[in-house]
């Protein structure tokens, strides 16, 4: 599956775009409209971007859940030690080593998860500009299969909606945003 991202300039034209691609066998669980302008998304009955699309939460909370976990697997490796040493009468073995790797690892997910909250999805940075602007940017998920149709379709129908680049729909941990967003309009 691949995400293909176009940019519309009016909530109508968004519409006929959506229409026209439920029309291709998109359906619209596979197609995503983000915008500030929620309420015309709902009048015309555009689906819209979920907060998965909109904030960081994944990114952020994966990228959290491994610093936890190293953390988690450290602290157990310097408590081993200084039981080993002699420094401490408390031997955490294995599973305690485990014990606080999962607790490393789950605390991680959910700071990270808070602080995405706060965050513009990464994946979306470079369109913040036209959101802002009061744009709708499209989010087009594709088979193989549909990805020419779609294109071809958007550029004969819908010449004044640029196709903006495509993504895959997978989040990458080790993708770093480049301009942290931080949400406060939508």
């Amino acid at each position: 599956m691949r995400r293909l991202y176009y940019v519309a300039e009016s909530v109508e034209i968004a519409h006929e775009v959506a229409e026209a691609l439920h029309g291709l066998g998109i359906t619209r669980l596979r197609l995503h409209v983000l915008s500030r302008d929620e309420a015309g998304l709902y009048t015309h009955n555009i689906h819209s971007a979920n907060p998965i699309h909109q904030l960081d939460i994944l990114h952020t909370a994966g990228r959290f859940a491994l610093m936890g976990l190293l953390a988690g697997l450290l602290l157990a490796a310097v408590l081993i030690a200084a039981f080993n040493v002699g420094w401490l009468n408390l031997d955490i073995g294995i599973p305690g080593a485990l014990v606080l790797a999962g607790i490393g690892l789950c605390f991680g997910a959910w700071e990270g998860g808070m602080i995405g909250l706060s965050r513009e999805n990464y994946k979306i940075e470079r369109f913040h500009d036209d959101i802002e602007a009061g744009n709708y940017l499209i989010m087009v998920d594709v088979s193989r299969q549909q990805r020419p149709l779609v294109k071809e379709l958007m550029n004969l129908d819908f010449p004044q909606v640029p196709y903006r680049g495509g993504g895959t729909r997978s989040i990458n941990i080790w993708d770093s945003p480049k301009v942290t967003y931080h949400q406060t309009t939508h």
